[in-house]
């Protein structure tokens, strides 16, 4: 019996259906994790993660394509969300302390951020597409994962990605000189 047939029975209240899904799922999952993270801990996490996101809404959901095509992508949004977390910011801070460029007890400049935030805003105005690159950029997406999301190619991101750091730039350059 497949993921989808167990589904069907599991909703209209079959417990035996239910624990098979269940157990199905997770041996899949694992297997598909496992070649993906090295980690026996971070295995578990993932996988215990989107096996509880899916016992919580399963029931309640209406699915467009099958019950299994959802459940893999919950799968794949818990693993890039680890990869997020673990690889993100915590991978970046450490760079640049290694570098010397940032220091422990470092306190941002409020003009800077206040400089930063209004650039962004007007960066958003003029192209609401260079926004949301530069925001998944930051965000730690890589630029397939950002095409994927925004619908374009690789070498479009690219493209948007330059342009918007260098709209950002020249909007910061103006701040600076207007603030002097």
């Amino acid at each position: 019996m497949n993921i989808n047939e167990l589904h069907s029975l599991a909703i209209n209240g079959d417990k035996k259906a239910e624990e098979k899904l269940f157990h199905q799922l997770s041996d899949r999952f694992y297997y598909f994790i496992r070649q993906r993270v090295g980690s026996k801990d971070d295995n578990e996490e993932i996988v215990q993660d989107a096996l509880t996101t899916i016992a919580e809404q399963y029931k309640n959901i209406k699915f467009h394509v099958s019950f299994s095509a959802w459940a893999y992508r919950v799968l794949e949004n818990k693993l890039n969300s680890f990869y997020r977390r673990k690889y993100g910011w915590s991978e970046k801070r450490a760079e640049l302390h290694e570098l010397g460029l940032i220091k422990e007890n470092w306190i941002p400049d409020l003009n800077i951020i206040r400089r930063l935030l209004k650039c962004l805003k007007k960066v958003s105005k003029a192209n609401i597409k260079y926004s949301r690159v530069l925001n998944l950029h930051y965000q730690g997406y890589t630029v397939k994962e950002i095409g994927k999301t925004l619908t374009i190619s690789d070498n479009a991101v690219y493209l948007v990605l330059s342009r918007a750091r260098k709209a950002l730039l020249e909007c910061l350059a103006k701040e600076e000189m207007s603030d002097v």
